[in-house]
């Protein structure tokens, strides 16, 4: 697992590149929890090169969701090929996340103050 980052504006870009599961999962989730320890509050995933997402990595995305809605944060997804992003659909995260086609287009989102949208952070309840 590659973990890329970039900062546009206030929103930090996070570029996984290979498989999310229960074996990278412990290391990407250090990496996210510092990066919002340290202020991060707007995050778009990048995952154009993410091959693979097991029920780890589901869970790592529940858990950076309630972190940042409980700070007034953002998070979005994008980017995702088709095996990810039915992956995500299966799991019914395509209501709890926003998901765009570009890392453009869900930075876009990420700086928006959400005024005059609609906001679906119905977060399921942990296991």
């Amino acid at each position: 697992m590659e973990i890329k980052e970039e900062k546009r504006g206030d929103v930090k870009i996070i570029g996984l590149r290979g498989r999310l599961d229960a074996g990278t999962s412990p290391s990407v989730q250090k990496r996210l929890m510092n990066l919002m320890a340290q202020g991060e509050r707007r995050l778009v995933f990048d995952f154009s090169e993410l091959t693979y997402i097991s029920s780890s990595g589901l869970r790592l995305l529940i858990e950076v969701a309630r972190n940042l809605r409980n700070t007034n944060g953002k998070v979005a997804l994008a980017a995702l090929n088709d095996y990810v992003h039915e992956i995500i659909e299966i799991a019914g995260f395509t209501s709890i996340f926003s998901i765009y086609p570009t890392s453009e287009e869900a930075v876009a989102h990420a700086q928006s103050d959400g005024r005059g949208e609609e906001s679906s952070t119905t977060l399921p309840m942990a296991a």
